[in-house]
C-alpha cells in the first residue's frame, strides 16, 4: 500500500509542482514560422463554404471547408503547445491572451452588426431568437444550442444569422480543453502522442456510430468533431522537430521534392474530390469526413515547396483571401440569412452575389480596421484583452435581454405580428373527454351528438363550435347538441362500426383541406404552416398525387360517407376555405435594410373566382361524392369572400394565421357558417348559403 501511496505522491507533484528553470524560461510562447501556403489553404476552406451557402448548386459540398479549418487549427495550436512544453516555458495567460485578440474582436464586431441590423428588421419570436444565438456565440455554445434545435441542412437554418458560429464554439471549446489536457500529460511525463491517438481514436468512432444514430448531434458535438482537431495535432507532434515540416517528411520517408509534389496533389484532390463530389443529402461527418481531413492532412505534410502549395496556395490570391478568412466567415452568413428573411424567401442569384461581394468588402475593413490592428499592436495588450472580454460578455448579456431592446411598432403593424407569431389555437373553457370515445368534447348531450372529422381544419373550428355553443347556453336554450372531434392524419378516414352503432350520433361533419390530401399541385406545400422551414413554414413538398391515387381516395371517401348515410346519419362536407400566399400574415409586411419593417399598403387581393379555381380539382371531386352520396355541403367560400377574399377584416386585424388556416380572431367572430350546428333550426341556412 505504501508503494502506492509513494507512486501516487510522485504522480501529484509531477502534475502540481512547478518544473525546473530552463535558460528558455524568460522566453514567450513558441510560435511557427509563417507558411504562406498554410493561408492559401484558409482560402481553400473558406472559398467553398461561401460558395455552398450562396450558390449551393455551384458548390455542393462546399461544407466541408470547416473540416479544413479544423485541422489546421489543430496542427498550429498544437504545434504551439507541444514546441512551447518542450522548451519548458508554455504560458497559458499568453496562450489564452492571443487567442482573445485573434478571435474576439472581428466576432464583436460581427455580433453587435446583426443586432443592429435584427432589431431593424425581425418581429417578435425571431428576435429573441436571435438574441440567444448572439449569446451563444458571445459564449462559444453556438453548437449546443444549435443541436437542440434543427439540423445544419433544415430549411430553418436560412433564418439563423448566427448559425455559422457552431464551428468557432467547437474550436474554442477545444482551445479550452486540449492545453490544460496536454500540460498535464506533459507534467506527469507521458508522451503526448498518445492522448492525441486516444482522443482521435474515440472521437472518430462516436462520430461513426452517431451517424447512423444521431446525425444532428455528431454534426454538431464536439466530442463527434474532435479527431478532425487531432489529426492535425498528430500531425503536428510528428513536425515538431522542424516548424517548415520538412523534418515530418524525412521521417516519414519521402526522399525527394518530386515525392512531396505528389503528396500535395493528392492532397488537394482529396479536397476537390471532396467539394464537389459530396453533397447535403449524404450522412455527414461520417467516414466522408476523411477526404477533407486527409486531403488537409497530406497538404500540410507535404510543405510549402511542394508543387501544390508552392504555385496553388502560396500565390497571392490566394493568400489575400486566406488572410480575410476568418472575418469573411463571420460577415458571409449573418448578410446571406438578413436577405433571406428581408425577402421572404431565398433571394435570387443577383442578391447572393451582392451579399458575397459585401461579405469581402466587409471582411476586408474589418482585418485591416480592427483585426490586424488589436493583433499587432504592442500597446495595452492587458488592457486591450481585458476590454475584449468585457465585451463579449456584455454582447452575451445583451443577447439574453434582447426583449428589452426590441422596437415598438404601430398599431397596424402590431396586429398583424400578434397573428403571425400566433402558433396553436387556445383550447376553449369547457372541453372534456368523451368517456366512450375518449375524444375532445364540448357540451353534454347523451341523445344527440355531432362528430367532426378532419386533421387541423377540422382543429380550428373548436373555439368556433364552442363560442355557438356558449351562445346557446346564454339563452338559456335546451336541447344543444354534444359536439366531438376526432381528429384523424390517415386520409381517406374509416368509420368504425361502434359509430355505425351508436344511435345518438346523428350528425358527421368532415374537414379536411381538401386540396392538400389530394396532393394538389395548386398548393404551395413549401411555403405552407406548420413546420421548421422558412418563416415556420413546411418547407418541402410531396409529389403530386396519379389520377389513379386520387380515384382511390375518392373511393374511400365515398365508402365511408354510404356507410354513415345507411346508418341513417347526416353527413356534412366542409370545403376547403380560401388559401394562399396573399393571406397569409407574413405577406402583410414588408422588410428592407433600410425602411425596417412596414405594412404593405396594397396587397395583391385573392378574387373568389381565383380561390374556387385554385380549390380544383379537389374541390369538384368533393362536390361530386356529395351529390351521389347525398351528403350535404358548407362552402366557406361563400361566406369569406365577396368579390374578394380580404386578408384583413375592416378593422385591419389578419383573417388568416398561415397559407390555409383561419385565425383564431376570424373563428371567433367572423365564421358563422358552422353557428347553425347547434342551433335548434339545423344546418339548412349554412347549407343554402
Amino acid at each position: 500500500m505504501s508503494l502506492l501511496q509513494s507512486r501516487g505522491r510522485a504522480w501529484l507533484n509531477r502534475l502540481l509542482l512547478p518544473s525546473a528553470p530552463s535558460p528558455a524560461s524568460g522566453e514567450r510562447n513558441f510560435h511557427p514560422n509563417y507558411r504562406p501556403d498554410i493561408d492559401g489553404l484558409r482560402a481553400l476552406a473558406i472559398l467553398p463554404v461561401v460558395g455552398f451557402h450562396a450558390f449551393p448548386d455551384w458548390f455542393p459540398g462546399g461544407f466541408i471547408g470547416v473540416d479544413v479549418f479544423f485541422v489546421i487549427s489543430g496542427f498550429l495550436i498544437s504545434t504551439i503547445i507541444f514546441k512551447s512544453l518542450d522548451r519548458r516555458n508554455f504560458s497559458f495567460v499568453e496562450f489564452y491572451a492571443r487567442r482573445i485578440r485573434r478571435i474576439f474582436p472581428a466576432l464583436l464586431v460581427v455580433l453587435a452588426a446583426c443586432f443592429v441590423l435584427g432589431r431593424h428588421v425581425l418581429l417578435g419570436s425571431e428576435l429573441e431568437m436571435l438574441g440567444r444565438h448572439i449569446a451563444a456565440g458571445a459564449g462559444f455554445v453556438q453548437n449546443f444550442v444549435l443541436w437542440n434545435e434543427a439540423g445544419y441542412f433544415d430549411v430553418a437554418s436560412e433564418l439563423k444569422p448566427m448559425l455559422h458560429l457552431w464551428s468557432l464554439a467547437v474550436e474554442e471549446q477545444f482551445y479550452l480543453a486540449f492545453p490544460l489536457m496536454m500540460w498535464a500529460t506533459w507534467r506527469l511525463r507521458i508522451n503526448l502522442l498518445i492522448p492525441v491517438i486516444v482522443i482521435f481514436l474515440a472521437s472518430f468512432a462516436a462520430n461513426l456510430y452517431g451517424i447512423g444514430h444521431d446525425p444532428v448531434a455528431t454534426f454538431f458535438a464536439p466530442q463527434t468533431r474532435f479527431w478532425e482537431l487531432m489529426a492535425g495535432a498528430m500531425l503536428a507532434w510528428f513536425a515538431r522537430g522542424d516548424t517548415a515540416a520538412g523534418d515530418v517528411r524525412r521521417r516519414a520517408g519521402y526522399p525527394s521534392a518530386a515525392a512531396n509534389s505528389i503528396v500535395s496533389l493528392v492532397g488537394l484532390s482529396l479536397v476537390l474530390l471532396a467539394i464537389f463530389g459530396l453533397d447535403r443529402s449524404m450522412p455527414y461527418p461520417g467516414v466522408w469526413a476523411l477526404l477533407p481531413v486527409l486531403g488537409t492532412v497530406l497538404l500540410i505534410l507535404s510543405g510549402p515547396a511542394a508543387l501544390a502549395n508552392r504555385f496553388m496556395l502560396s500565390n497571392r490570391i490566394a493568400v489575400s483571401v486566406g488572410r480575410l478568412s476568418y472575418p469573411l466567415y463571420l460577415w458571409h452568413w449573418p448578410l446571406l440569412s438578413f436577405q433571406t428573411i428581408i425577402n421572404g424567401g431565398s433571394p435570387d442569384g443577383d442578391q447572393r452575389f451582392l451579399a458575397v461581394l459585401l461579405s469581402f468588402i466587409l471582411a476586408w475593413l474589418t482585418f485591416r480596421v480592427i483585426e490586424r490592428p488589436v493583433r499587432e499592436s504592442n500597446r495595452g495588450r492587458k488592457l486591450v484583452t481585458g476590454n475584449l472580454v468585457l465585451g463579449i460578455g456584455a454582447m452575451a448579456v445583451l443577447g439574453l435581454n434582447v426583449g428589452y431592446f426590441a422596437r415598438i411598432y404601430d398599431e397596424p403593424i402590431r396586429k398583424i405580428v400578434a397573428v403571425w407569431e400566433f402558433s396553436n389555437y387556445p383550447g376553449p373553457p369547457g372541453g372534456h373527454s368523451d368517456a366512450r370515445y375518449n375524444l375532445l368534447t364540448y357540451g353534454n348531450n347523451d341523445k344527440e351528438k355531432i362528430l367532426i372529422i378532419g386533421e387541423s381544419h377540422a382543429l380550428q373550428y373548436i373555439n368556433t363550435i364552442a363560442t355557438a355553443l356558449h351562445k346557446r347556453a346564454a339563452k338559456n336554450e335546451a336541447g344543444a347538441p354534444e359536439v366531438m372531434f376526432s381528429i384523424e392524419l390517415v386520409y381517406p378516414p374509416s368509420i368504425s362500426d361502434q359509430v355505425l352503432d351508436d344511435a345518438s350520433i346523428k350528425t358527421v361533419v368532415f374537414s379536411y383541406f381538401w386540396a392538400l390530401q389530394y396532393r394538389s399541385e395548386k398548393v404551395n406545400q413549401p411555403i405552407r404552416c406548420c413546420g421548421s422551414g422558412l418563416m415556420g413554414v413546411q418547407g418541402m413538398r410531396a409529389p403530386p398525387f396519379t389520377v389513379e391515387r386520387m380515384n382511390e381516395l375518392d373511393a374511400g371517401l365515398e365508402s365511408a360517407v354510404r356507410a354513415l348515410r345507411k346508418a341513417g346519419k347526416r353527413v356534412y362536407f366542409i370545403l376547403d376555405n380560401p388559401f394562399g400566399e396573399e393571406l397569409a400574415p407574413r405577406s402583410l409586411v414588408k422588410r428592407g435594410f433600410f425602411h425596417g419593417i412596414e405594412v404593405v399598403t396594397n396587397p395583391p387581393p385573392l378574387s373568389r373566382r381565383e380561390a374556387i379555381e385554385r380549390d380544383e380539382p379537389t374541390r369538384s371531386r368533393i362536390l361530386k361524392i356529395a351529390k351521389e352520396t347525398g351528403a350535404d355541403v358548407i362552402d366557406p367560400v361563400a361566406w369569406l369572400c365577396g368579390e374578394t377574399c380580404p386578408a384583413l377584416s375592416a378593422d385591419g386585424l389578419p383573417n388568416y394565421k398561415d397559407y390555409d388556416h383561419l385565425s383564431f380572431d376570424a373563428l371567433i367572430h367572423r365564421v358563422h357558417y358552422l353557428d347553425a350546428l347547434v342551433m335548434p333550426r339545423g344546418m339548412d341556412d349554412a347549407v343554402r348559403r
